[in-house]
């Protein structure tokens, strides 16, 4: 009896370690297929170059061998088990055909310039409804804007 339980437990992890890794395989694929890891890795040379525009005594030699250090792979492989956990592999292969089509293609490219536009504007908006939000504050009795804080005796 404890043979074919011990036996069921091996059968039940293969199992799911295989359903695993089989799903990790296909959030590998979706990840190269959006292009994640290849935007990763134009972050990382942003990055870079930040550190790049503060260190200008730096050879140029330098962020060369240090850029080689940075692969897509290894964002791939820090993504790979984010996108397993939160998709199932019938997910992870819908998702994986609808970005290999001509419409997923372009909600891909678009999308960054969405959010960078949508950031925008959102911004813009936040501070005209900060600066409504406080005039009708005035407009009100009893609802002034604060006066500014007092200095503490200590100062």
């Amino acid at each position: 009896m404890m043979k074919k339980n011990v036996a069921a437990v091996l059968i039940f992890v293969s199992i799911i370690t295989f359903a695993q890794s089989s799903r990790e395989t296909k959030a590998k694929e979706l990840i190269e297929v959006t292009g994640v890891s290849k935007m990763a890795v134009q972050g990382a040379k942003q990055f870079v170059s930040t550190f790049k525009e503060n260190y200008k005594n730096i050879p140029d030699v330098f962020w060369d061998d240090f850029m080689k250090e940075v692969s897509s792979e290894e964002f791939s492989n820090l993504y790979i088990p984010i996108y397993a956990k939160y998709y199932t592999e019938s997910e992870l292969d819908e998702l994986i055909r609808f970005y290999k089509t001509p419409i997923g293609q372009k909600v891909l490219v678009n999308t960054p310039l969405i959010m960078k536009e949508s950031v925008e504007i959102g911004r813009d908006w936040g501070q005209k409804l900060g600066k409504k939000l406080v005039e009708k504050l005035n407009e009100q009795k009893g609802y002034q804007s604060p006066p500014p804080p007092m200095p503490s005796k200590g100062q």
